[in-house]
């Protein structure tokens, strides 16, 4: 049976003593971290998405991170805190984000940053898609892990959360092959779902202290929101996450697929909540449209090659461009050239993975909705 016991705790800001109340709070009904026995090697998975500083909400806030291994080192665990964003998944690449999201932080505690980027192929028994991928080795051979998220809006699922922070679990350029190997939201969200089940974390945190809306996960707005979320099952932490920025099952595919699952209630109203939900939901949160998950239960396929380019949201250059190319780089399909210093996207390979978007370093590549589906959300 699955565990639906969602904690809430209020942490209005990231000063060290506010943060280590609302832990107090936080994880005391969820039975704290009496599960964690000396000499454990627990690994934190956070959201390192990009080199960048916390204040800018798209990294889960070292603070936070630093309380968690306070209290891990402190009964004894050998703690390593990492993430295999998108990109190159080196010392090099990584020693920047470090710095730059200054999880070093954490060093002072006894806990270190992952060192070890050796990755090994994987092939997880009874996955509904995900047969193989290329896993990394920190998280492997850990005996417990801790996906620590963050609360954010996301061009591709949505929303990510604990269920798609564990897309760092696949070592770094792989990431663009699950992209072309799952190429739709329901695919994609099957994948994800196959891997945060293979990889089991014993607990999810979720930083909503301060969140990102509008153009997540990487060049959003930080939102406020003054709330910590913590369960057993990252399905259940994402559905009440997603309960207080104004989403559902039938909106997020991750969501989707683990009711379909039954690791999850349909609604939040059916978890067992320990906090008052009420009191942290927004009824403005800016979200990124998806376009065709509408159209989950479409199996006509001319009908639906036919109709995508008027109901999928697709990414589109602003004038915040400047032509450097790192669009076309990261592109798992190979849809963008740069012509005449800007991107150009072949909207018949373009599989609105939003890649492109998470990776511009200005933030330039933004959703772009067609005028038909605009239509349709307004009706």
């Amino acid at each position: 049976m699955n565990d639906n016991r969602v904690a809430l705790a209020t942490c209005e800001s990231y000063e060290p003593e506010t943060v280590s109340r609302a832990f107090d709070e936080l994880l005391g009904p969820v039975g704290g971290l009496d599960w964690v026995e000396p000499g454990m090697k627990i690994a934190i998975k956070v959201n390192f998405v990009l080199p960048k500083e916390p204040e800018k909400a798209a990294t889960t806030h070292p603070t936070l991170v630093r309380e968690l291994c306070r209290r891990l080192t402190a009964k004894g665990a050998d703690v390593v805190v990492g993430d295999s964003p998108g990109g190159l998944f080196s010392k090099a690449a990584l020693e920047n984000t470090y710095k730059v999201t200054r999880m070093t932080e954490i060093l002072d505690t006894g806990a270190r940053l992952n060192d070890d980027f050796t990755e090994r192929e994987v092939h997880p028994e009874g996955a509904k898609v995900l047969n193989s991928f290329w896993g990394v080795s920190f998280l492997l051979d850990a005996d417990a892990i801790i996906d620590f998220c963050k609360l954010k809006t996301h061009g591709l699922m949505g929303y990510t959360g604990a269920c798609k922070n564990m897309f760092g679990g696949i070592a770094g350029l792989h990431k663009s092959e699950c992209h072309y190997r799952f190429p739709n939201h329901a695919q994609f969200a099957a994948m994800l779902v196959d891997l945060c089940e293979y990889y089991k974390p014993v607990l999810s945190i979720c930083d909503g202290v301060l969140a990102m809306e509008g153009n997540g996960p990487s060049f959003g707005d930080p939102r406020q929101l003054g709330v910590l979320l913590a369960s057993f099952n990252p399905h259940a932490l994402d559905l009440a996450a997603c309960h207080i920025i104004g989403l559902g099952t039938t909106d997020i595919p991750t969501l989707n697929e683990a009711y379909s699952r039954g690791l999850i209630p349909e609604k939040a109203e059916d978890l067992e909540i320990f906090g008052d939900i009420e009191k942290y939901r927004v009824s403005d949160f800016r979200h990124q449209p998806l376009g065709d998950i509408r159209f989950y239960f479409i199996h006509n396929k001319v009908f639906y090659d036919f109709a995508r380019p008027f109901v999928t949201t697709r990414p589109k250059p602003d004038d915040n461009c400047i032509g450097c190319g790192k669009c076309a780089s990261v592109c798992p399909e190979k849809a963008i050239e740069i012509v005449k210093g800007r991107p150009k996207i072949d909207r018949k390979k373009c599989i609105s993975c939003f890649c492109c978007g998470e990776f511009c370093p200005r933030g330039a590549m933004k959703p772009y909705e067609p005028l038909f589906l605009r239509m349709i959300r307004k009706k």
